[in-house]
């Protein structure tokens, strides 16, 4: 199964709703994120540990947690 989506301003992949649902991913969820060298896609999954702090995400480099985009606007 794949998907594409576009990566827009301040480096935000937006998810369709009905795409998450599909996927399983949830506002909230720590996903991991992997590309392979000379490829454009991007690999998308739940991360194995939903506990993780906001810190720790961005000491790992590859993590990134879904957010509402609407509310901060």
């Amino acid at each position: 199964m794949s998907y594409s989506v576009e990566i827009i301003n301040s480096n935000l992949l937006p998810l369709p709703d009905a795409l998450c649902a599909e996927l399983g991913f949830s506002i909230g969820d720590i996903l991991v994120c992997e590309m392979d060298k000379g490829r454009p896609e991007m690999r998308i999954v739940k991360h194995t540990d939903q506990t993780l702090t906001d810190a720790q995400i961005l000491a790992a480099g590859n993590l990134t947690r879904v957010i509402n985009i609407t509310l901060g606007k």
